[in-house]
């Protein structure tokens, strides 16, 4: 499922750039041409990435951002780029590989082929906004809700204010128009966006799997018996199998369900804790609030100091206790099964003995002083109401210096004023880089899972906008890339992050620093002073949320493009817009059609 996500985003990373800082005309027309030919590409990008700081060869090496469509493998996309009759992916790479040669032979072609699948990465993590769509169907939904508005001028006089009326009237005109018999059948969906945008279908995935693991074992351990029933009784040999088939499954089946009640206890007080606790205690809340802050806020506050030692004194020894409890329960069966004589005769005499009336009594007693716990800090609150005010101030920040943005990225976010804006980031790994690697693999797996199940509607967490967001780790795991294809301004495109998907921005960049590294070419921005991100607090706390070191960070991290090709020009609200006029048209009608048809030609 996320390998479908990652190769929607393709990055050719090609050493030993021997052009200049700025693509000839024609080449940029010519691969305009073979874009649009192609007519699967979304969005493509062509930047210089600097060279690594002591590589023998100093040249920077030319990286290639292809956005495609959903069901393209990376080497049938580019069969088609290189064996286009437009010749321009030859006219960008071909002096790398034949430098004397304009016209190439099929053999050519073939190795140029070979040579880009070798350069070529598949996003290590990505994130897709405007789902399920190829290039061909945005600009025929742009089609009908363009031609659309136009009907809608025309009947506004007829029908004024009575919407149902004048929604049918639409409708009735879209069905009898032959250019839009396309239209008719509903805009395709992918699962997760359509039958499984539910809750529902997303919990029968975790609830089938832990069903059919029981049927598994059940099946497993009625095997033997049922084999003793067709053939008779065994022999020593099948008695020593049947016995050695029951104790594993009945141990299997006893850790199971002691891993699920395990999970289901520290459910249940994490829901306790975050949800019920905040809701009938004010001080509670108001607790939960200023530590979610606390933990974002620089150490030089005393409040944020004592609420990060405290993390680490009390919470973390907590969590740890709680998990190494939830395991010792879930792996007791199997201790019992291997070392049946130590924990019945050492083990469980020292374990206390305590009736269901006790276990009642003690949960009894805990609710009974976490509600005290409550009440107290309630009761303080009130009593010091200007001690609390001074110990949770307002959010504060350090920054050292203004930032200052290289001519050449204003220069491109300028030429992209009207459209879909564009960002290359260049970062270095923190050693060890192995490690590194590892952890922003597994980071990017979860936004990539999150993006894909969950996030579906062009939304990364509460960050709109994002058309194509994805993550490579380049050069043999020392270097991490980043491209974007967004909408709006790059301040508000940060904005967005920071406020509405903070843990994934953090966990994707947090094991990386900028090292100091000369231009790709004159004109083109370096790094002079070494950067490190923003530090975090247990792994997804603060980082991005120092708003503008963060923002200084990327922007130093920031690489201008010298070729962009955007096929559509839409926003991800415009192509949802013209979607789900499409089905509204098409659809059944109900008074949400007909308010989402005004809602689409009045927008």
């Amino acid at each position: 499922m996320l390998e479908i996500v990652r190769q929607q985003m393709i990055c050719i990373v090609a050493p030993g750039w021997a052009g200049g800082a700025e693509l000839p005309k024609p080449l940029h027309d010519g691969l305009n041409a073979v874009l649009r030919d192609v007519a699967v590409v979304h969005f493509a990008s062509i930047g210089l990435l600097p060279a690594l700081t002591g590589d023998p060869d100093p040249q920077p090496s030319l990286v290639l951002e292809l956005a495609v469509e959903e069901g393209f493998r990376p080497y049938d996309l580019l069969y088609r780029l290189v064996y286009h009759p437009g010749g321009a992916m030859w006219a960008l790479f071909g002096s790398m590989i034949a430098p004397n040669v304009a016209e190439p032979t099929a053999q050519h072609k073939q190795q140029l082929l070979d040579k880009l699948m070798s350069w070529h990465s598949i996003a290590d993590g990505g994130f897709v906004g405007a789902r399920d769509r190829s290039v061909r169907q945005i600009a025929m939904e742009k089609d009908l809700l363009d031609q659309t508005r136009i009907e809608a001028r025309k009947l506004k006089p007829k029908y004024g204010n009575d919407r149902t009326a004048f929604a049918l009237a639409l409708s009735r005109w879209a069905y009898a128009n032959p250019d839009f018999g396309w239209a008719a059948t509903a805009a395709p969906r992918s699962y997760w966006r359509g039958k499984g945008a539910g809750i529902g279908a997303k919990l029968a995935y975790p609830v089938a799997a832990i069903v059919l693991w029981f049927a598994l074992l059940g099946i497993v351990w009625a095997l033997p018996r049922a084999f003793n029933w067709f053939f008779g009784e065994p022999g020593r040999v099948g008695k020593a199998i049947e016995h050695a088939v029951t104790k594993t499954t009945e141990c299997l089946f006893t850790m199971s369900w002691h891993g699920l009640l395990a999970f289901a206890v520290i459910a249940f007080l994490v829901w306790l804790f975050l949800v019920p606790l905040p809701a009938q205690f004010v001080s509670w809340r108001r607790w939960l609030n200023s530590v979610q802050q606390e933990l974002d806020r620089p150490t030089e506050t005393l409040s944020s100091l004592a609420t990060y030692v405290g993390g680490w004194v009390i919470g973390v020894p907590l969590l740890l206790a709680v998990a190494a409890c939830a395991i010792a329960y879930t792996l007791a069966p199997l201790a019992y099964a291997l070392a049946p004589v130590y924990m019945h005769d050492v083990i469980e005499p020292k374990l206390p003995k305590l009736t269901g009336l006790q276990i009642t009594l003690i949960a009894v007693v805990a609710i009974a002083a976490v509600l005290a716990i409550g009440a107290l800090f309630y009761r303080l609150n009130r009593y010091f109401t200007g001690l609390s005010e001074k110990f949770f101030h307002p959010l504060e920040d350090d920054v050292p210096r203004a930032q200052q943005i290289h001519p050449s990225v204003e220069r491109c976010e300028a030429e992209l004023v009207d459209g879909t804006q564009h960002m290359f980031s260049l970062t270095e790994l923190r050693g060890p880089q192995w490690w590194s690697a590892w952890c922003i693999r597994v980071a990017l797996r979860i936004v990539t899972f999150a993006g894909r199940v969950f996030f579906t509607q062009g939304w990364l967490g509460n960050a709109p906008g994002i058309h194509f967001g994805h993550w490579h780790i380049i050069d043999g795991g020392r270097r991490f890339l980043f491209c974007s294809n967004y909408d709006g301004n790059f301040g508000g495109y940060l904005d967005d992050f920071i406020n509405g998907a903070a843990v994934g921005t953090t966990l994707a960049w947090r094991w990386t620093e900028l090292h100091p590294r000369e231009p790709a070419l004159a004109g083109q921005p370096g790094v002079a002073k070494p950067r490190s991100f923003p530090p975090t607090r247990f792994v997804v706390f603060r980082g991005v949320k120092c708003e503008l070191k963060f923002k200084s960070y990327a922007r130093d991290s920031m690489l201008p493009h010298l070729y962009h090709f955007d096929a559509c020009n839409r926003t991800v609200d415009q192509i949802n817009l013209a979607t789900g006029l499409r089905d509204a048209l098409f659809g059944e009608r109900n008074g949400k059609n007909d308010d989402l048809i005004m809602r689409a030609i009045e927008t």
